[in-house]
């Protein structure tokens, strides 16, 4: 049976992709834990193309990819489709890509595919994938390195990545991104991209404290743009949360607050919605300082870092910008827009 993965699959998964590439043979050496990373990893970015296949009530193999915009359309990208020993040579693969493959081009329109695989040319799996349609990229060529010898190579100090002294990279804690918000004042933008999890609105002395610091930045007459994005379902369990309701009901000045369904932002803006699906908040200031939050959960001190470089500034501002032009031409529907009047 072929199912979409669900969290409790991981695990097993695990195991069984550890068991597969965990080999010096192919120069790859896999520990259960990078092994679950990497597996919550593609299942966060695109559960809804993470297949499973199931026999005698357990999972034996599983197929994901990610999505990027591309000159000629959307693309899977570093897909992973894998299958346990005993459980090979029996079309399992094939179920398993011909479902996700069918799923990505209903729901995503895609158009190309795209992974690494390794082997002799003329054995298994190579052949399998000759067999079903797929050629070698003569004109790719992937490229790898180690990414401290490329920094040194460069004569970049890599003292300075150790000791955190990196120039225009700030870590930032929930109480110091609460401490950005309510600073900001009239003649400063925000665009504050709030992605629902599961866990949204709990009842604690942060989420309070980081709410009302939105809600100051308002009333000091910053122009704040907040997005919660979501699935509709979700909207609807948060009908009666406290938290939540203060949210929505507290938009001052020129502010607005847009609720927007996430399946509808990731079908009109793939590309923007990847890079903002982590949270972000990207600002700026009435002086023309620009400014880029990522929340990264880099540990449970940090909430991740606050990025002032020029090139990423400019390139989410690009997506913000992307964003917020299919609302203004009707082409991106939100759920609801709450402006101070209504």
């Amino acid at each position: 049976m072929i199912r979409l993965a669900k969290k409790e699959d991981l695990n097993e998964l695990a195991k069984i992709y550890k068991d597969l590439f965990d080999d010096p043979a192919i120069g790859e050496s896999w520990s259960i834990e990078r092994t679950t990373d990497l597996l919550n990893y593609l299942y966060n970015q695109q559960g809804d193309l993470f297949f499973v296949a199931e026999e005698d009530g357990k999972p034996v193999g599983a197929i994901a990819s990610g999505i990027k915009s591309w000159f000629d359309g959307p693309r899977l990208f570093g897909t992973e489709i894998f299958v346990a020993r005993e459980y090979q040579r029996r079309y399992i693969g094939t179920h398993l890509l011909l479902e996700h493959l069918k799923k990505a081009k209903i729901k995503y329109n895609v158009i190309d595919i795209e992974f690494h695989t390794f082997g002799i040319e003329n054995e298994f799996p190579q052949t399998w994938y000759n067999r079903i349609g797929f050629r070698k990229d003569d004109g790719l060529i992937i490229m790898q390195a180690n990414v401290e010898n490329v920094l040194k190579n460069m004569n970049f100090d890599l003292s300075d990545v150790k000791n955190n002294n990196i120039p225009n990279v700030l870590n930032y804690s929930y109480s110091d991104l609460s401490n950005l918000y309510s600073n900001l004042q009239k003649g400063d933008t925000a665009y504050i991209f709030d992605m629902l999890p599961e866990y949204a609105y709990l009842d604690n002395e942060d989420e309070k404290e980081y709410i009302e610091s939105r809600i100051t930045a308002m009333k000091n007459g910053a122009k704040v743009n907040l997005f919660i994005v979501g699935k509709k379902e979700q909207f609807s369990k948060l009908e009666s949360n406290s938290l939540f309701n203060y949210t929505i009901n507290s938009c001052y000045n020129n502010s607005k607050i847009y609720i927007v369904d996430v399946e509808e932002i990731k079908r009109l803006c793939s590309l923007e919605y990847f890079q903002l699906a982590q949270g972000l908040y990207f600002g700026t200031r009435e002086n023309g300082e620009k400014e880029v939050f990522r929340d990264l959960w880099i540990n449970n001190e940090s909430l991740g870092i606050l990025i002032k470089d020029p090139s990423i500034n400019s390139y989410i501002e690009t997506c913000v910008n992307n964003i917020m032009e299919k609302i203004n031409n009707k082409e991106l529907t939100v759920i609801r827009e709450i402006t101070p009047n209504n």
